[in-house]
């Protein structure tokens, strides 16, 4: 998932549109990954990929700086289009698969329940969007040749035309209902998979060797806690509530508890979000607030044993 910088358009004509499935298509093929769904919007995009190798990062590196270079040599513009690094989920696809593509395509549509269009007008909007896969899935569209279809389709059945009838019904259900957004269920923000999916991942992360960078960043994100789980833990340590951690103004036993939750929120949840989005969690903070606690928090514990033992026990192993 990728959004423009600022919330700016990354696709402002056809060409782009064309420009970016072109590259995408390219780069997978060099780097052997799959593409099983794909939905670009005005300013964000989504995809559904399968990785034969550890190379995530590297494969959407040189999609996402290839199309930048190239959109703003185009556009006469410069600097960042998109905002910040991509966010990724690891999908157990035999659980979740299936929902996480008609979310995807689901995505030029208006939501259920929003608006005055009709059911009908609805799936009309979906079934003719044009930069997403999901015409082609269905049999509207010819499939780009580096787009994955069967491993999807083949879960409706054995005939094809029965498989993308069926598929579309499923899909389009989600405009009578309001599917809702299985990310949304995804485990510390990163895998989306039932338990014993999750453990498996953990358990394999935790064996890969140190140095592998993309295994790193993995075994931070699906280590991460969310900040309400953090602002608890804290909480219980300084006899206080979690509500109380939002106040700014505090007495000095619970000024440092509040610090402690920056502190702790950015060591715990940096992997899977930003010091913005913490600072907001936490009371409404700026980011800029939550890094100075953190720089002032680790500071102290190197001259304080005590506040060294307390954030190490809150740390956890």
């Amino acid at each position: 998932m990728c959004r423009g910088n600022s919330g700016q358009r990354v696709f402002a004509e056809e060409k782009d549109y064309k420009g970016f499935l072109k590259r995408l298509g390219t780069v997978a093929g060099a780097f052997r990954v799959e593409i099983h769904a794909y939905a670009l919007m005005t300013n964000h995009l989504h995809l559904f990929v399968r990785t034969r190798a550890a190379n995530l990062s590297r494969f959407m590196q040189r999609v996402l700086s290839g199309y930048t270079q190239w959109f703003n040599a185009r556009h006469g513009t410069y600097g960042h289009l998109f905002q910040g690094r991509y966010k990724a989920l690891l999908v157990d696809k035999s659980g979740y698969g299936t929902a996480v593509s008609r979310y995807i395509h689901l995505n030029p549509a208006p939501i259920a329940g929003t608006g005055t269009l009709t059911v009908a007008q609805r799936q009309a909007i979906l079934r003719n969007y044009r930069w997403s896969s999901y015409r082609a899935m269905i049999g509207l569209a010819k499939p780009e040749e580096w787009q994955e279809t069967d491993a999807t389709l083949s879960q409706w059945g054995s005939d094809v035309r029965a498989q993308q009838r069926a598929y579309a019904t499923f899909v389009e259900q989600g405009l009578i209902e309001a599917a809702k957004d299985p990310t949304k269920e995804a485990m510390a923000q990163s895998i989306l998979g039932k338990d014993r999916f999750v453990d498996r991942v953990r358990r394999l992360l935790l064996k890969r060797q140190k140095g592998d960078r993309e295994s790193e960043r993995s075994r931070r994100q699906v280590t991460a806690d969310n900040v309400v789980t953090v602002l608890q833990r804290v909480a219980q340590a300084y006899a206080v509530t979690p509500e109380e951690l939002k106040l700014v103004r505090m007495g000095q036993r619970g000024n440092e508890a509040r610090q402690v939750a920056m502190w702790l929120a950015r060591e715990r949840c940096g992997a899977v979000a930003t010091v913005r989005e913490i600072g907001k969690a936490l009371g409404g903070v700026s980011g800029s607030a939550v890094i100075v606690a953190h720089r002032r928090l680790s500071e102290m514990m190197k001259r304080s044993k005590r506040l060294q033992r307390q954030l190490q026990r809150l740390v956890g192993p």
